[in-house]
């Protein structure tokens, strides 16, 4: 991607015949572009957001081995997903590293050596690369459990964890990337297009989302990376498939990251396999997530209050210090997309559902439909769907691979709240297509995800730096800055604020005490809308 501006881009788009376009900038997405790049295809990566900006901006960040297969005895599902993670730490160093974590037991749950039995059987399908599982009684965090509901010690054992963020993951298989034939378009929908069986080529019609300027694109093979939209994608292009997407909304809670808490707790909840974590992340100790059955995804894409409450609940049953709503830092939602045949209608609890990925080649056309899919298994989909399109489409025109590696010394500063420098707005819209403050303070960096109200500060004492960034994203419009701030802002309150009672604050009423025992009911269930899985733990992906 580099320093080309999305104009030269779009302009280089328009004059190329494309190996593959991929509609969907996610981590699929992204991974599989990598990949295309790397063995020497002509590729074009779409996205009608930003990128990242769906389920993949909003996980746990774990990479983990498939412990919740175990449940249904997937053992098959366990090799894999343990060799994806062990592959991916020791092939992407520095961008995944090994975490040890804790695991709660429930005081009423299961007992306890029989968890433990579990963790070492997870450990042998992973062929005994990682730690070894062990009980502890006492550990540096047991200051942080409320022993009430916890009274059993800790098992320790090891997953994989990513570096940085799960944008800055997905943006990094993305920005490696700058030759001519391989382009990235952020905020860049696919409107329509048609296969020309004269040409064996698709030709696809483009708008960009920020300036409604249209252009045009060709490929001979297109692969549906859209997650969530993937079903939408294919309708329009009158695509069938097998599968479709069943809908699961994720909500984690950010809070601030208690002194010593480094390991990250998982809370076995003593309800159906369900876990709550606590984990920290930077200055911040993210909580939950939740796992609600939604019908769209639109339904999901915002935290409720429902969500808010079993967040705040399942904390002051788990830990030792009291959390109330005006401890929350920030919140983050995500849609995860999850596989179901095409006549599924069942009503069952999300967490039931598979987590992996399936691939569909279109019998008539050269159209290749994914679904499902995590960060653990990107880099193994990616490969999956390459040798495919080898098979289909031929191998690339060009030998070697194209990557370009690093951008060059990234260009950082300040923010007020964040614990260090972070990559300057000037630099990201120079090399990371970085297009609006959400695609800046969101996704190019954490400054949303560790400052109060999604970097606003407590009582908006960072808005002067907001305005600043605003001023350099849209030099010489200050219309469109003042818009573009005073957009954030409204969201900010009418979202975060109005959840976290703080809106009520801001107007001089009372804070509210926390939630009781409230749980949102999904399905029938009493306790739907519960914490997700350990297993699962990529949280709203």
């Amino acid at each position: 991607m580099n320093s080309r501006s999305r104009e030269e881009l779009r302009e280089e788009s328009s004059g190329i015949r494309f190996d593959v376009a991929i509609i969907g900038a996610g981590i699929n997405g992204a991974s599989l572009y990598h990949e295309l790049c790397g063995r020497g295809y002509r590729v074009l990566l779409l996205d009608k957001g930003d990128f990242a900006c769906g389920t993949s901006q909003a996980s746990a960040m774990m990479v983990w081995g498939g412990l919740l297969y175990l449940r249904n005895f997937d053992i098959k599902a366990v090799v894999e997903f343990s060799l994806s993670r062990d592959r991916m730490i020791e092939r992407l160093d520095g961008r995944v590293r090994k975490q040890s974590f804790r695991y709660i037991p429930d005081s009423k749950g299961r007992n306890r050596w029989m968890t433990l039995s579990a963790f070492y059987l997870y450990w042998i399908l992973s062929s005994l690369r990682r730690e070894q599982p062990s009980l502890q009684r006492s550990f540096p965090e047991s200051n942080l459990i409320n022993r009430a509901a916890h009274n059993l010690g800790g098992i320790l054992f090891e997953e994989g964890m990513l570096n940085s963020s799960d944008c800055r993951f997905v943006l990094d298989w993305i920005t490696k990337h700058s030759c001519e034939g391989q382009v990235a378009l952020n905020h860049t929908s696919v409107e329509d297009g048609a296969f020309s069986k004269q040409d064996k080529c698709w030709r696809l019609d483009l708008r960009d989302q920020l300036t409604g300027e249209e252009s045009h694109a060709r490929a001979a093979c297109v692969v549906n990376c859209a997650g969530v939209w993937a079903d939408r994608v294919n309708g329009q292009f009158g695509i069938e498939s097998p599968y479709k997407h069943a809908f699961s909304k994720g909500v984690f809670a950010g809070i601030k990251k208690a002194t010593g808490h480094e390991v990250p707790l998982i809370f076995e909840l003593g309800e159906l396999d369900d876990t709550y974590l606590c984990l920290p992340w930077g200055p911040v100790s993210l909580l939950g997530p939740t796992e609600t059955a939604v019908a769209t995804p639109e339904e999901g894409f915002a935290p409720e209050k429902e969500d808010v409450e079993y967040l705040l609940h399942h904390a002051n049953r788990r830990l030792s210090t009291p959390v109330e709503s005006f401890d929350i830092t920030m919140l983050r939602t995500g849609i995860r997309p999850l596989v179901v045949e095409r006549d599924y209608e069942a009503d069952v609890y999300p967490l039931d559902l598979s987590r992996r990925f399936q691939l569909v080649a279109d019998e008539a056309k050269p159209w290749f439909s994914t679904y499902g899919g995590k960060i653990t298994g990107c880099a193994r989909f990616a490969r999956k769907v390459v040798d495919a399109l080898a098979r289909r489409v031929g191998d690339a025109k060009r030998n070697g691979n194209h990557a370009n590696g690093a951008l060059g010394q990234v260009e950082r500063e300040s923010f007020p709240g964040m614990p260090e420098p972070v990559p300057s707005i000037d630099w990201c819209v120079r090399n990371e297509a970085c297009c609006t403050l959400d695609d800046y303070l969101r996704r190019r960096t954490n400054i949303s995800q560790w400052t109060s109200r999604e970097g606003l500060g407590e009582d908006n004492e960072h808005l002067p730096e907001i305005k600043r960034l605003a001023k350099r994203l849209y030099p010489g419009q200050a219309t469109k800055a003042n818009r573009a701030v005073r957009d954030y802002v409204n969201r900010v309150e009418q979202t975060f604020d109005r959840l976290t009672g703080r809106q009520l604050q801001r107007n001089g009423t009372a804070k509210n005490s926390h939630p009781g025992d409230t749980r949102r009911q999904t399905s029938g269930d009493p306790v739907a809308g519960r914490g997700q899985s350990l297993a699962d733990s990529d949280g709203g992906r």
